[in-house]
């Protein structure tokens, strides 16, 4: 749904910290369901992460791994 979304040019946003019991409260949930997660989806209010980005922000792979013959 996260990358339909985005293609749509909408935003989205995985929300796993909230409290199951007031959700199916609000939202009149049968008691057989119990939510896990929230997918929140609109348009966002910044311009989209540079996809490019990763190869400036992380750490090369050669500086974090080593390999050791055993």
């Amino acid at each position: 749904m996260m990358l339909q979304a985005s293609e749509l040019g909408l935003g989205t946003v995985w929300v796993c910290y909230f409290k199951p019991d007031i959700l199916s409260q609000e939202f009149n949930l049968p008691e057989n369901l119990e939510p896990v997660n929230i997918l929140v989806i609109g348009y966002a209010d910044e311009e989209p992460a540079d996809p490019d980005r990763h190869g400036k922000t992380r750490i090369p792979l050669d500086t974090l791994v080593a390999y050791e013959k055993i």
